[in-house]
């Protein structure tokens, strides 16, 4: 069985530590960006943990990696301490994440492009803490949010309501976008067919988008 790598390890524990959830509204009401460029994370132990493990002082990659898991723990600090071990321990359960949950969650937070995506990927991980959506969802959609551009996520919940005639009327850039991500597909229709929501869709905007 793969191990945590030591970053991994300094994550998990990051994730279940009791002091998460002060720590995250802080974040969230002084503003992580003015907290990272004044160099304020310093004075928050729990985020200076997370500056040390990556050391954040180094390489420009690493400064944007720690900026996205600041912006992920945030999040994920609306959910209950016990509810985050269970999470870990679930995901250490699974075949995919098993004995490297901390390197996982490192590994998908670095391949997301935009600084936003963090957040809804929390969202998607509290949604598995608390058993509303499955494993299998949580990787479908994990893969989703990777691949559709930042830049449409603010279009996909009119897309997920959009009738046959609406989704025709819309940028076919978009929506070969949604179909790349699986998040949408063509509905096979007579004349050609057209771009409608898959069932990952629905779930998506359901347990992310709506709320972020």
């Amino acid at each position: 069985m793969a191990k945590d790598t030591q970053r991994g390890s300094a994550v998990v524990n990051v994730l279940k530590s009791d002091s998460l959830v002060s720590v995250g509204k802080e974040y969230l009401e002084l503003g992580i960006d003015t907290l990272f460029e004044s160099g304020a994370l310093k004075d928050i132990p729990l985020a200076n943990t997370i500056v040390g493990i990556f050391d954040a002082t180094g390489s420009f990659r690493d400064q944007l990696l720690v900026n996205k898991l600041l912006r992920f723990i945030s999040q994920l600090s609306e959910i209950s301490q016990e509810e985050r071990i269970a999470m870990a321990e679930k995901l250490n359960e699974d075949d995919k994440f098993s004995g490297r949950t901390g390197a996982a969650v490192i590994e998908i937070l670095d391949r997301m492009e935009s600084e936003k995506k963090p957040e809804y990927a929390a969202k998607f991980f509290a949604a598995y803490a608390r058993s509303e959506i499955s494993f299998e969802e949580l990787r479908r959609i994990l893969v989703a949010l990777e691949r559709v551009p930042s830049f449409d996520l603010e279009k996909l919940e009119n897309f997920s309501k959009s009738t046959i005639n609406e989704s025709r009327q819309m940028d076919e850039s978009l929506l070969l976008a949604f179909v790349n991500a699986g998040l949408g597909k063509n509905n096979g229709g007579w004349d050609g067919g057209a771009i409608v929501p898959t069932s990952l869709c629905e779930t998506f905007v359901r347990v992310g988008i709506c709320v972020v």
